[in-house]
């Protein structure tokens, strides 16, 4: 049996040898892996929006005055303004900070599986480029 080569590892959680990709939490042959490449998950903007329609809206009932004073909520207009521009730049900011992630994508038997997730590009392209070279070995050792 030959030793196993290592390919990549970034000394933590992501191992690539000759035969496998071990990540935290698991292992995978790369004889089991049928494809694999780089996914770009998209950040979630649907708090950040529900805030700033929030913050819309009670700035729009302050101003228009379209609830009458009750015991349900018992806010000053003013207070009330000042909780929907609160409301308003909360979201904005979480509209915009949010980056794209990086994701590395493999095809098992089991299915798709994002198997390391990065905000790094350059970290995914990195251990995709491993997994490359690795199959290269696979494939001339099984010749």
């Amino acid at each position: 049996m030959k030793p196993l080569k290592f390919l990549y590892t970034d000394g933590r959680d992501v191992v690539v040898t000759d035969y496998m990709l071990e990540t935290k939490k698991s292992r995978y042959y790369l004889k089991g892996v049928t494809n694999f490449g780089l996914a770009v998950i998209k950040p979630r903007v649907l708090p950040g929006l529900v805030l700033i329609i929030l913050g819309i809206a009670m700035i729009v009932d302050v101003y228009f005055n379209l609830t009458p004073n009750n015991n349900l909520l018992n806010l000053s207009p003013t207070t009330e303004f000042f909780i929907g521009v609160g409301s308003l730049l909360i979201g904005s900011i979480f509209m915009i900070i949010p980056r794209k992630k990086y994701a590395l994508r493999i095809e098992t038997a089991e299915g798709y599986k994002h198997v390391v997730i990065s905000k790094s590009k350059e970290y995914i392209d990195q251990v995709l480029d491993a997994l490359r070279r690795a199959k290269m070995t696979t494939i001339d050792v099984s010749k």
